[in-house]
């Protein structure tokens, strides 16, 4: 039986699923004109752009930042899966809850810490290419990290509630 609020967190996680992947298609595509560019600009007229490769540095970041929030969407982030593999179903549903609960902790103290670093860039002030400030490039990693934080917070709520059997009440 599904509740009108899981149905509504359920199109909430799709729509965020689907610009996600917009997203990352779309710097994945720049990346790749951008690095194009700057070869044929480099081999053939002797010039090239000077903020290109810092561009391109950032955008590897957010390609692989947002590529760690829809891994965990999708369930197939990295994990080491020894244990579940040898336990009874209800040792691996506990062993999965408390994954689910450890990564949340974690991507917490990642978010506070990638904020806390990126209001210290903002203090700095410092500048990257286009006079784009450095803390807007790397607001990034609080995000993904909070992104994360809730997903797996969600999967461990989710987990509790539908129990070993995996039935909602």
């Amino acid at each position: 039986m599904t509740t009108p609020v899981s149905k509504a967190l359920q199109a909430t996680s799709q729509l965020f699923g689907h610009l996600e992947k917009w997203i990352l298609v779309l710097l994945i595509s720049l990346l790749a004109f951008f690095s194009v560019l700057q070869i044929v600009l480099r081999n053939f007229f002797a010039t090239g752009l000077v903020w290109s490769d810092e561009l391109l540095r950032h955008g590897v970041l957010w390609v692989s930042f947002l590529g760690a929030t829809r891994a965990t969407a999708e369930n197939k982030h990295i994990r080491i899966d020894l244990l579940p593999r040898l336990l009874s179903d209800r040792g691996r549903f506990a062993v999965g809850l408390a994954c689910s609960f450890f990564s949340c902790l974690v991507c917490l103290v990642l978010f506070w810490a990638s904020w806390n670093f990126v209001k210290d860039e903002r203090l700095f002030a410092g500048t990257a290419f286009a006079s784009i400030p450095y803390w807007c490039l790397e607001v990034i990693f609080p995000f993904s990290f909070a992104l994360m934080a809730l997903r797996f917070g969600f999967g461990f709520i989710t987990g509790l509630i539908r129990g070993p059997d995996g039935i909602e009440p």
